[in-house]
């Protein structure tokens, strides 16, 4: 335990944990109101108040050890082929439990989803075969049936493999009708109706007063990132060489200087690129191959003239890019 303390020693060290601590704290106190802890890292993580490699250490800490979630994941089958977004329908039924999906994306890392919100599916766009999705099932800070829990794991797993799921009403309270209010309760109802009509009318100048006065509060919403489609950019030069490659990382560059909240990613037989450098050596990617390309931010600009270059840098007119001083960016878009 004295050596796993040791980051602790430097003040650096210190306050990261005192700040990871003090968040996990402010999580608890909405988390027991019943918001799902997805939505609260989301908006933390969107707000800079933590880092993606927070993420295991609080689902772990919160939903497995303090409130006993039922945790369990699984490799996904096959790359999903409906929209994901439409899963939130079925799961928002689902009000017997509070879930949790971790999911393991290929480029973007860990992603929290409340898979009951419509909006918690719209930062990216498929639930790819092979990839790790781990479920989360509990209900907040109050008592759950734990092999229910279980069946419904069981049925999560089928349908996001697009199997067809057990029988899923199991998981969904139905609305009382009919509920009769006691007398007493009536009684206390229309007292407090009684009181209400008793109070004095608020003159309009105290209300123009305190209006005035009221310090005005203006709040931001977080931009969301999200992943785009693959866009194929087909090589026509004869070998796809230095030059091309070159003349691609001039064009990306050029791209992200003039969108620095987007990211061009860069795939090549269904793996990402990350140094394009140790795949596009001379001889390796021909004529008549295809590299794909995909954008990380809140929106996609300019999509058609980078696709349009690229396919130029791929081309014997590579070149037109390397021209000029190579210690100045392009000015491309």
């Amino acid at each position: 335990m004295r050596n796993s303390l040791n980051f602790l020693s430097t003040r650096n060290g210190f306050n990261i944990a005192l700040r990871h601590f003090k968040l996990v704290n402010s999580l608890i106190k909405s988390f027991e109101k019943k918001e799902n802890l997805a939505d609260l890292i989301n908006n933390a993580l969107e707000n800079k108040q933590l880092e993606q490699f927070q993420f295991a250490s609080i689902l772990n800490a919160l939903l497995v050890d303090k409130y006993k979630y039922f945790a369990k994941s699984f490799n996904i089958k096959k790359t999903y082929q409906g929209e994901l977004k439409k899963l939130a329908k079925e799961f928002s039924e689902w009000n017997k439990f509070d879930i949790v999906f971790c999911y393991k994306h290929p480029q973007l890392g860990e992603i929290l989803i409340n898979p009951k919100k419509e909006s918690s599916w719209e930062s990216f766009d498929m639930l790819k075969e092979n990839e790790l999705l781990v479920v989360y099932i509990g209900y907040f800070n109050n008592v759950f049936d734990i092999e229910l829990a279980k069946k419904a794991f069981t049925a999560i797993k089928s349908i996001i493999n697009g199997e067809k799921a057990p029988n899923t009403k199991i998981f969904k309270e139905e609305p009382e009708t009919n509920i009769q209010i006691p007398q007493k309760v009536e009684e206390k109802v229309t007292s407090v109706q009684k009181k209400k009509e008793e109070q004095p009318v608020v003159k309009k100048e105290q209300i123009q007063t305190t209006v005035v006065n009221k310090p005005v509060t203006t709040t931001t919403t977080p931009v969301k990132k999200k992943l785009s489609p693959q866009y194929g950019i087909l090589v026509s030069n004869e070998l796809f060489h230095n030059g091309n490659v070159e003349a691609w990382k001039r064009i990306i560059t050029s791209y992200e200087n003039k969108y620095p909240d987007t990211k061009v990613l860069v795939f090549y037989e269904g793996e990402q690129i990350h140094d394009i450098n140790t795949l596009f050596k001379w001889g390796k990617v021909k004529h008549g191959t295809n590299i794909y390309i995909s954008l990380l931010g809140p929106e996609f600009r300019d999509v058609s003239k980078l696709r349009r270059y690229l396919s130029q840098g791929a081309s014997p007119r590579f070149e037109d890019f390397l021209r000029g001083d190579p210690t100045k960016m392009l000015q491309l878009f």
